[in-house]
């Protein structure tokens, strides 16, 4: 019989947060308007257990303490994500909160172009629109800057120009 590893979320403190199971995630928030004005940014983390003070998320090996001296220096919460949100076989892995829009980046592995952003209004979360599909990760997330970038400032963009310069493909 196999034991149960659970990943624990501390303060830097070592008081602890809450638990999640090997495998489950989080969501991180940064502080509203942190970077620009009415503007929040939120990621969804998948998490892997390493060790009793080790965790890995999306990726990358943190410290536990580390994990929570950092989110604690910006200002950001952390919060366990069991029903992490899926839109058509894609995972969300971050959201942008940009007045009564939020901007989304998700991934499907499976999926021949497997990154794509999407737009919907705050009030209608389950209605996503316009999206635009990626086979890069990077180019995926810069689009997704881009897009957030041109809602809050009024500048155009097109993301097909990001598609010529990359030639990493969207639809």
């Amino acid at each position: 019989m196999s034991e149960v590893k659970e990943i624990r979320f501390i303060t830097s403190d070592y008081e602890e947060l809450f638990r999640i199971p090997d495998g489950g995630s989080i969501v991180v928030t940064r502080p509203a308007n942190e970077i620009y004005a009415n503007t929040q940014e939120q990621w969804v983390g998948k998490c892997k257990y390493l060790d009793e003070t080790h965790v890995e998320i999306n990726g990358k090996t943190y410290h536990i303490c580390q994990f929570a001296e950092i989110n604690e220096r910006i200002g950001a919460t952390v919060a366990p994500d069991p029903n992490p949100e899926v839109i058509e076989g894609y995972r969300i892995t971050k959201r942008i909160f940009v007045g009564d829009k939020t901007f989304k980046l998700a991934h499907n592995p499976k999926a021949v172009e497997p990154y794509v952003t999407w737009v919907c209004f705050t009030t209608e979360q389950d209605r996503n629109n316009l999206g635009h599909y990626w086979r890069d990760w990077r180019v995926a997330d810069l689009d997704l800057f881009y897009r957030t970038n041109s809602e809050r400032t009024g500048i155009p963009y097109d993301h097909r120009q990001l598609h010529t310069k990359n030639d990493k493909g969207a639809r």
